[in-house]
């Protein structure tokens, strides 16, 4: 089976909607009930998952110095609109 996670598809916008569905939505991380964050820009659309897993990666990719984990687990807990906990903490490793 071919990887769909990597791949284009074309569609037409129809009644101000783009349908997206199909068997590479799981393969490509999406489940269902799963919530999402939806980014709008000019001739661009971008759709993440919103998930524990994608608020550490943010976290590291953005923090140049020690991330304090129980205070990030406290923020998590009260994080504002849906969010699937992934149960998993990534493992944080700068080269130095």
């Amino acid at each position: 089976m071919p990887d769909f996670s990597h791949c284009e598809f074309y569609s037409r916008v129809v009644a101000h909607s783009v349908r997206l569905y199909g068997e590479w939505m799981p393969q490509a991380g999406f489940i269902n009930g799963m919530p999402v964050k939806i980014r709008v820009m000019k001739d661009c659309i971008v759709i993440t998952p919103q998930n524990t897993r994608e608020l550490w990666g943010c976290l590291e990719g953005m923090s140049v110095t020690y991330i304090n984990q129980r205070k990030v687990k406290a923020w998590l807990k009260d994080f504002p609109g849906a969010l699937n906990d992934t149960g998993d903490i990534p493992v944080i490793k700068r080269s130095r």
